[in-house]
């Protein structure tokens, strides 16, 4: 099997022509511990930069385990919750909420691209209040079955949407069938890697000489081959980090088109959000945040600035990150950045 990525790579060109090609891909994954969930991130400031009336509609794109749903069902008492999330477990996790809140909790299978289909087929016709919390969660991350993480061995997979879809590619796939220059591009645009074109020929190294690469690990540990043992990582807290961490990323990314995904839910958003409603966006690195940016603030002088033109202004003209103490107590946070708008 041949997988080539000029047609995911697409969305280059797409956001600056002003369309999106969406592109599925599915995921086969399950046994989630409930024992690892995820640490909602600024939770306090998520919650500042909502401002639900009452019977206020409010949209979490990306329910996951739900910690930012609870916390705005218990501030905003009158409001109605759409909880949408692509992977079955959450979706689980969100019908378990809906049975504690009855009557305010509407959860939703789906992907972002899957939004408009779905908010109609429920009679939903306008929502006053969006978060997107952009990324994988912690349960995901920390299951070794579902080949998200670094921190254990599991089968590389990467897929977010579990075995409900027919149509399936893995992380796995990618790495042993494409080719030395796609996994080049596939490191270097959607994880920001640098060393992209050496981290490539390691691994087409391997693939020839050793056989297929199945697990997290065995990819980790061909990735770190490729650089001296002297060299060391750090993130922007200056914490060491591992090398291969900017290629998981990337894989996870293109795995799961998530940022045509991202632009989509955007535009559903944009479609259904009321005058004065509020938009909240956490990003966790820089392709998401300069999508955010562009749809929302047009900072670029790509077409979707005239596209989205006027039709949001920023609460703050500031990014807002989390405090010390939050970095601190969840490492995962320490990228994050907050953004959040009022549609007009």
């Amino acid at each position: 099997m041949k997988i080539s990525i000029k047609s995911t790579l697409k969305w280059w060109h797409s956001l600056e022509h002003g369309t999106c090609i969406h592109k599925v891909f599915a995921s086969n994954a399950a046994g989630i511990s409930h024992m690892k969930l995820h640490h909602p991130v600024m939770v306090k400031e998520v919650l500042d930069s909502l401002y639900l009336a009452n019977g206020g509609v409010m949209l979490d794109m990306t329910f996951g385990a739900g910690g930012h749903s609870k916390e705005i069902l218990q501030r905003f008492e009158t409001c109605k919750l759409v909880a949408l999330d692509r992977d079955p477990h959450a979706n689980d996790l969100a019908k378990d909420l809906a049975d504690k809140y009855r009557g305010r909790v509407l959860p939703l299978l789906g992907r972002f691209s899957d939004l408009d289909a779905l908010l109609k087929e429920n009679g939903i016709r306008a929502i006053n209040g969006a978060l997107i919390d952009c990324g994988c969660s912690s349960m995901q991350m920390d299951s070794p079955s579902r080949g998200f993480g670094l921190a254990t061995d599991g089968p590389l997979d990467m897929r977010m949407d579990g075995t409900r879809c027919s149509r399936t590619i893995t992380a796995a796939d990618i790495v042993n069938h494409s080719s030395c220059q796609d996994l080049s591009v596939i490191f270097e645009k959607y994880g920001e890697e640098k060393h992209a074109r050496k981290i490539a020929r390691t691994i087409t190294h391997y693939r020839r000489t050793c056989g297929p690469i199945l697990t997290t690990k065995q990819l980790a540990d061909v990735i770190e081959t490729s650089f001296d043992k002297r060299s060391k990582r750090t993130d922007a807290c200056g914490r060491r980090t591992h090398s291969a961490t900017k290629c998981f990323m990337a894989l996870r990314i293109f795995v799961n088109d998530e940022l045509n995904e991202l632009y989509q839910g955007f535009k559903t958003i944009e479609k259904y959000m009321t005058t004065g409603g509020r938009i909240v966006t956490i990003t966790f690195h820089s392709l998401e945040d300069r999508i955010v940016k562009d749809l929302l603030f047009h900072n670029s002088s790509t077409t979707i600035q005239s596209e989205t033109h006027k039709k949001w202004i920023a609460l703050k003209k500031k990014v807002i990150i989390p405090q010390f103490e939050e970095i601190n107590a969840n490492a995962r946070s320490r990228s994050a950045k907050l953004r959040a708008a009022t549609r007009i």
